[in-house]
C-alpha cells in the first residue's frame, strides 16, 4: 500500500524527511515506551535494510519527521530538491510489516 508521494525540499535533502499528517494511521502508534519516537525498516529499491527513526516534532504545529539514517539515504542516493521519494507499507503474515522507500529521479531536460 503506497503511503504518500513526496518531492524533496531544499531542508529534506539537507536535514530530515517530513512526513504527511495522512501517513500516520498507518504507522505504529506513537505511544508508550514509543511515545517520541518509532524506528521503521525501510528497504530502499537496492534491497538495503535500512532503520529510520520517525518521530514527532512540535513547535509550529505537530509535524512527522525522520531524522536518523535519511540522510545517509539521501546521500547515498545522491538525492536533490525536486527529486520524488514514494514510501510504501507492506503487510506480510510471515515476516510482518516491511516499510520500502522508491525514489524517482527529478528530470531537468523536460522540467520534471
Amino acid at each position: 500500500m503506497q503511503l504518500f508521494v513526496k518531492a524533496l525540499t531544499t531542508i529534506e535533502v539537507e536535514r530530515r524527511l517530513v512526513l504527511p499528517r495522512e501517513s500516520l494511521p498507518a504507522l505504529p502508534r506513537f505511544e508508550g515506551s514509543h511515545e517520541h519516537g518509532i524506528t521503521l525498516q525501510v528497504k530502499d529499491d537496492a534491497g538495503n535494510l535500512r532503520n529510520f527513526r520517525c518521530k514527532k516534532q512540535y513547535g509550529g504545529g505537530e509535524k512527522l519527521v525522520i531524522e536518523t539514517d535519511c540522510i545517509q539515504f539521501v546521500k547515498s542516493k545522491k538525492l536533490r530538491s525536486g527529486d520524488v521519494v514514494a514510501f510504501y507499507k507492506d503487510d506480510d503474515r510471515v515476516s510482518g510489516t516491511l516499510y520500502r522507500i522508491e525514489v524517482k529521479r527529478r528530470n531537468d531536460k523536460l522540467g520534471l
